[in-house]
């Protein structure tokens, strides 16, 4: 991996998930990576661009963004009949695919958020 910019990240989100939604694609695309930058900016405590995304961060941020985009296509009611993630592979059963997909990669992206840190910031308070 190389450092990126927010369209690397919707690049992987299209790899990822098949069927995304054209009312989805392109700027709301965007916008949901964005949020999900800004959320691991605040999470994090340390400064993540939209461009020249580092190594560390891409993995949270593609599976922040794929668990927020998930989430949005089980809103419009949208389904897929197949997400894959490397070794995992979710196809059409008795459960939305969209839920269980969401599920997983808001697992994963809390793991990854947590292995990044916090910045912990201390203060005394008057009195």
């Amino acid at each position: 991996m190389s450092t990126w910019n927010l369209g690397s990240v919707a690049t992987q989100l299209h790899s990822l998930i098949e069927g995304i939604p054209t009312a989805i694609s392109g700027a709301i695309l965007l916008d949901i990576v964005d949020r999900a930058r800004l959320y691991m900016e605040s999470y994090t405590g340390q400064a993540i661009g939209s461009v020249g995304i580092a190594e560390r961060f891409q993995p949270a941020l593609i599976d922040l963004s794929a668990a927020n985009l998930l989430a949005t296509m089980e809103l419009i009611g949208a389904d897929v009949s197949s997400v894959s993630l490397g070794e995992f592979s979710e196809s059409k059963g008795t459960q939305s695919n969209l839920s269980v997909a969401r599920a997983f990669f808001e697992q994963r992206a809390t793991e990854e958020l947590n292995s990044l840190g916090r910045q912990l910031r201390w203060s005394k308070a008057n009195g």
